[in-house]
């Protein structure tokens, strides 16, 4: 690139004396004098430090300070070009292609540095040179040290903001914001971290911390300015700068003239921690970092002489050019005070060249040209055109280098997952509107006390902040992860914190490690690893726990309260994050988590509520009539009014469509007085917001609206005719307009009342606070006019709940997955129908589409405590009920409780529950005896289930016989596949396995035959299982695929746990043991997600085998007793067994052998306790490998041949095969020919033939 360099020679008395070079060649001599005199100097700085705060007043002055920049640029460039012709011709010669032409500026002495060099024009061209060209300043004094950062495939970029006043301070965000979306939005290879809190200490902990050469660019966004000593000991407010305990620093010493600082942070609001440049310098002195970017005001400044007598040792004042010394490569300050908006959008410039693989002197002159262009400035009060594309000043005293280089395969696989697997927020309908203060208080809160309550009424954008929040943390690297659990979409339990937690924090295979560990364990590992690092966690819509007022109810038992309560209260004080967001206070976690560490999230700032009221008007508005709203003194009054509350804002604002600004004013204060979001009571004024637009609908639709009051969160808009049907059957609502009822629903979706969950969908979202409203609208109705609206509600549900159980049972996945959809939206909708007919003692055929859809989802804890609150309700029925048209459902009820009873492992409450209904089905009267019969026979089929889950498989047996007898003699054919498909079962569990395939295969006949491909699912499965048994792996695999293809069709995800399960113990037996491993882990996180903790016991116990068979015995032990935890928590005794056997053969393994021996035991006896005579084998065999271990030789003996004879027994030639080469072996070491006569016996063959069958075994 060609150069021109302008080089301080010496002083004069009224200038300097310089060179003139064009690539180093022909110095020519030129003299320069500074072009302005002191006044018009004071004039400059005036218009760049005073004038913005009255922009109104001495706009001639503001004019001619701006015109003489011009001159002063012509008058330089005259002095440095035009006295020499040889000169100028050399200039000519360049000027052809300015782009590619660089200026440098050499000097000696402050004095010429604080000449305006980037005002330099030439008359002959439109624009300043710096506008067209590079032009950069240097020191021939050089550095002690240079920058030489660390070889590095990304740009690290630390930004510092501080804002000591906060709200009082220019936005959080101004600069940080823009520069991590235009980063996001081009997918640059660019890691910002933005440096919390903006102290001098954690800059420069953080430094230390980080090691030389690891940041490529440091961005202070900072205030600077140039003060002298007596301005820092008279502050204009009283103890606003830190004096003593200067962190690194010692106090402030007197010191004459003035000195360029940086404001950073104190310890409170409002406290000023001075940084001067020296100071900063020294800090930044050997941490290899090549560029800074002050955006501060006042940072290039350089203070001239102010007498022509004073001495030469005249101190550099230019921040800028003091950080030079430190060794940086370029530094790039503002000359004078710069606004907030020239700052932007010089900024989001620079950096997009600069990720554009630009040169950073090329970056930063396109920022600067971006400033000429566009000179419009906020300032104080309106918009002024401002020439600060002067102030910029880049020093640079040698090229820059990044020492970029390109990314290892390994690098870039973990940057993209890295990126991959952050947090991307959903933007809301208008966007992501300011908060930046919010932002900036509630990080300062956590940096104080790590636990923070953020409350807020409903409306006020808390989960919108908190889901940024996430975005935004991990971008910027505050955290290194955030957690969210948000109470509104599931009541999480501890548990299910842990599990999803745990996932995310440990690597590859730590999280099986975890997962092994009893929850108390899991507790103290994951608080240890919290407590030590920076992560975040969320919970949100915490009213939802206890369930508060107009909360969505999922709420929590005491002891998970308490659970939660504790682990939290663990976290206190450490360097994991803590944000509670409620619309309550929370009093049963303040005393021991976030005590008063509170922010109370309010209304939008008034920046951010008018950026939000434009974007509504945009979309609400005409545009020909935006305009004539803004200058409307009563949108004014409307905008102070809804006070900056999101939801308010966009339920009243939308409505200026229709109305002009006075109207909604008029109308919003005519309704309930004292509507004050700002102080009063938030939550009844944001009801009044809302009865504003329904004040304004029309009366129809009013009216008509008031028949959505029973509607809760959603609306399915094509089923409003057959609930019109329903409503037109009632006398009180004959005069109701329903013909108008679309035109209605319209309105309030016009007015914001409702909303379509997508574009031109027919479902509709109801606005949170509107069904609480309608409900208040209704009790100003008669009874009769009520108890119709509620009584049309309950019986359409009755309908749609039915077509809903309909598509539940459908053989079809795709009208299962739908009906499920619409299940999960219209869920409050069906609930509060059945609590209708519930009161009304009346049909319960609601519930049993509640129950499905609980089944489908696969949330048995919500489902039981459904059908207890059911069934406790039809107790209280009249006994005439039962005899009636629909005593039935009672039975029914009841079964579903049994039902979800077996699912939750309930065996005894069970049984009661499918005995009581075969009680009431012999009761009842108005039911056929075929209908009884197949209704009798359902229940002996689950009691068979209960009766095998107890082990006691002849009852079973007995029970399924009876109820397939039933089935087979009324020709239900269907059903009778599945008794078959649990005959299997049993006979499985007998290991009777050539029956038990033949009912299997009867059942999967049948269910093909009936076109039930989901229920296939499960006996593929259980072919599978036998497969595995008589060691047929390739068969086994095929009939687990089979079920796994049908489960994930349905989306029968919880399904799917148990057949990876099994896919893993096939792998498991082919020695696949990572292939297993991730089967098991697979089955876990499914199970977890679930809250089947008592499934999981079988999946720890299965990571445990792997383990062990990788001889990872410390990790298969760990495994084992969290298997074992649980399946006694739950009174799972015989599981048990299998369990300590699999420790007992760790112990064995680690020679603790009184440890093994008291395992196989323990196992043994539950076997036997239970009359498991098969798996007794198992036992008897390792308990005799302990014994000859031991040197026990005659026990060892006696185990063996016990195991022997349970194989015999069984025909289990797999483990008749073992134990013979095991005694074949035992016996060559013993000799002992009493083993023999006793082999011989139990196989029936003589010793002879035993003796030629151990050396063939032994031979072979």
């Amino acid at each position: 690139m060609p150069t021109i360099t302008i080089r301080e020679e010496s002083a004069t008395e009224g200038g300097f004396n310089a060179t003139l070079s064009f690539d180093g060649r022909g110095e020519y001599l030129v003299k320069i004098t500074d072009p302005f005199t002191s006044k018009v100097e004071k004039q400059l700085e005036w218009y760049f430090e005073d004038w913005l705060i009255f922009p109104l007043l001495d706009t001639v002055k503001a004019e001619a300070a701006a015109t003489s920049i011009k001159t002063y640029g012509e008058e330089l460039f005259k002095q440095v070009f035009r006295v020499d012709f040889n000169a100028y011709g050399e200039y000519q010669r360049l000027r052809g292609n300015l782009s590619q032409l660089q200026i440098e500026i050499v000097g000696k002495t402050p004095e010429f540095q604080a000449l305006h060099w980037e005002a330099l024009r030439d008359p002959d061209l439109p624009y300043p040179l710096a506008v067209n060209c590079v032009m950069v300043r240097k020191s021939n004094k050089p550095a002690p040290i240079y920058a030489d950062v660390q070889t590095s495939p990304t740009i690290n970029l630390l930004v510092v903001v501080a804002r000591p006043d906060e709200e009082l301070d220019v936005g959080y965000r101004t600069i940080s914001r823009p520069l991590l979306e235009l980063i996001e939005n081009s997918h640059l290879r660019v890691n910002v971290e933005l440096l919390r809190p903006g102290t001098y200490q954690a800059l420069s902990q953080h430094l230390e911390a980080k090691g030389a050469g690891y940041y490529h660019v440091i961005h202070l966004d900072c205030h600077g300015a140039l003060m002298t000593y007596e301005q820092i000991q008279q502050p204009s407010k009283p103890g606003r700068y830190l004096y003593q305990g200067r962190y690194g620093r010692s106090d402030w010493q007197k010191f004459d003239g003035v000195r360029a600082f940086l404001a950073f942070e104190g310890e409170t609001q409002g406290k000023v921690d001075l940084v001067e440049a020296q100071e900063l310098a020294d800090l930044l002195t050997g941490k290899g970092i090549p560029v800074c970017i002050l955006n501060a005001c006042q940072s290039g400044k350089q203070v001239k002489n102010p007498t022509p007598d004073e001495d030469i040792h005249i101190r550099e004042t230019s921040l800028g050019s003091r950080l030079m010394t430190a060794g940086m490569q370029m530094v790039v300050a503002m000359g004078y005070s710069v606004t907030v908006s020239a700052a932007k959008l010089m900024m989001e410039q620079l950096y997009r060249h600069l990720f554009n693989n630009q040169p950073i002197t090329e970056a930063i002159r396109l920022s600067r040209r971006e400033l000429f262009n566009n000179k419009s400035r906020k300032a104080y009060i309106k918009s002024i055109d401002l020439e600060d594309w002067l102030l910029p000043v880049v020093y640079c005293n040698q090229t820059v280098n990044f020492n970029l280089r390109q990314f290892t395969p390994e690098e870039e696989e973990k940057y993209w997952e890295t990126f991959g697997s952050q947090y991307r927020f959903p933007l809301p309908e208008y966007g992501f509107v300011g908060r930046d203060l919010e932002i900036l208080k509630i990080e300062k809160a956590v940096l104080r006390q790590n636990i923070l309550l953020l409350q807020g009424m409903g409306g006020t954008g808390k989960t919108t902040l908190l889901n940024y929040l996430r975005e935004w943390w991990q971008r910027t690297n505050f955290v290194k992860n955030v957690f969210y659990f948000g109470y509104d979409e599931k009541a999480w339990t501890l548990t299910q914190i842990l599990f999803e937690i745990g996932k995310q924090v440990y690597g590859k295979f730590e999280p099986a490690q975890f997962q092994a560990m009893n929850q108390a364990a899991q507790v103290q590992k994951l608080v240890a690893k919290l407590r030590a690092e920076s992560y975040a966690l969320i919970l949100d819509n915490l009213e939802s726990v206890t369930g508060q007022q107009l909360a969505i109810q999922n709420t929590l038992p005491e002891t998970e309260r308490e659970q939660i309560r504790d682990f939290l209260w663990r976290l206190q004080g450490g360097n994991t994050k803590v944000i509670l967001g409620s619309r309550s206070r929370e009093e049963w976690l303040q005393a021991t988590t976030f005590k008063h560490n509170i922010y109370e999230l309010r209304g939008l700032d008034k920046e951010a509520r008018t950026e939000l009221a434009e974007k509504i008007l945009e979309r609400n508005v005409p545009r020909n009539k935006i305009a004539d709203i803004r200058q409307d003194g009563d949108f004014q009054k409307l905008m102070n009014l809804l006070a900056g509350y999101p939801l308010a804002m966009q339920v009243v604002l939308a409505n200026l469509r229709k109305q002009s600004p006075q109207e909604i004013l008029q109308g919003l204060q005519a309704g309930v007085k004292g509507i004050d979001l700002e102080n009063g009571d938030r939550t009844k004024s944001i009801l009044q917001c809302v009865e504003y637009s329904h004040r304004n609908l029309s009366p129809e639709a009013q009216k008509l609206l008031l028949c959505l009051a029973q509607f809760s969160k959603f609306i399915f808009t094509p089923a409003i005719p057959d609930y019109i049907e329903q409503l037109q059957k009632f006398e009180p609502l004959k005069d109701y307009p329903f013909d108008k009822f679309t035109d209605a629903i319209q309105e309030a979706i016009n007015w914001g009342l409702l909303s379509p969950m997508y574009e031109d969908s027919r479902l509709l979202t109801i606005q949170p606070v509107f069904p609480y409203f309608l409900k208040t609208k209704l009790e100003t109705l008669d009874e009769a006019t009520r108890t119709a609206l509620r009584e049309g509600f309950k019986n359409h549900y009755q309908g749609l709940a039915g077509y809903y159980e309909k598509w539940m049972d459908s053989k079809d996945a795709q009208e299962r997955q739908w009906a499920i959809f619409f299940c999960r939206l219209e869920y409050e909708n069906i609930y509060n129908a059945l609590q209708i007919c519930l009161e009304k003692q009346e049909s319960i055929s609601i519930y049993f589409c509640l129950y499905k859809y609980f089944e489908l989802i696969s949330d048995n804890q919500s489902n039981l405590t459904l059908a207890e609150t059911v069934c406790q309700r039809l107790e209280n029925y009249p006994s005439a009920f039962i005899k009636g048209e629909f005593g039935y459902q009672i039975a029914l009820a009841i079964f579903r409780l049994g039902n979800c009873q077996l699912q939750a492992q309930q065996y005894q409450q069970a049984r009661k529950s499918y005995e009581k209904t075969l009680e009431i089905y012999d009761a009842l009267e108005s039911e056929e005896e075929r209908q009884k019969q197949l209704w009798q026979a359902t229940s002996y089929h689950n009691l068979g289930i209960v009766a095998q889950e107890w082990r006691e498989f002849e009852e079973a047996r007995r029970n399924y016989q009876l109820a397939l007898d039933i089935f087979i003699e009324y020709d239900d054919r269907y059903e009778c596949a599945k008794t078959y498909h649990q005959l299997g079962r049993v006979a499985r569990n007998l290991r009777e396995f050539k029956e038990g395939r033949r009912n299997y295969q009867l059942a999967l006949d049948i269910f093909i035959e009936y076109g039930d491909r989901h229920s296939c699912a499960s006996t593929y499965h259980e072919l599978g299982m036998v497969a595995l048994e008589l060691r047929e792996f390739a068969e086994a695999r095929r009939n687990y695929q089979l079920a796994l293809d049908i489960k994930i069709e349905y989306g029968d995800r919880y399904g799917c746990a148990s057949t990876y399960n099994q896919l893993g113990s096939v792998a498991l037996e082919l020695r696949e043991f990572a292939e297993a491993r991730r089967n098991y882990q697979l089955a876990l996180d499914i199970k977890i997600e679930y809250s089947d903790r008592h499934s999981c016991a079988s999946t720890y116990h299965e990571l445990g085998i792997v383990a062990q068979e990788l001889r990872e015995f410390e990790q298969a032990r760990r495994n084992y007793q969290q298997a074992l935890d649980i399946k006694i928590e739950y009174g799972d005794r015989y599981s048990c067994a299998s369990t300590h056997h699999q420790l007992g053969i760790v112990a064995q393994e680690l020679r603790e052998f009184e440890q093994a021996r008291r395992n196989y035991q323990q196992a043994l006896d539950i076997k036997i306790e239970y009359g498991d005579r098969y798996e007794c084998a198992g036992t008897y065999f390792f308990l005799g490998t302990l014994a000859e271990e031991l040197g026990e030789l005659e026990s060892a003996k006696a185990y063996y041949l016990q195991a022997l004879q349970i194989f015999v027994e069984f025909n289990d030639e797999h483990g008749l095969g073992i134990s013979l080469r095991n005694l074949a072996r035992f016996y060559q070491v013993t000799q002992d020919e009493s083993l023999l006569a006793a082999v011989s016996e139990i196989l029936g063959m003589s010793v002879e033939e035993l003796r030629q069958l151990f050396d063939e075994i032994l031979n072979s």
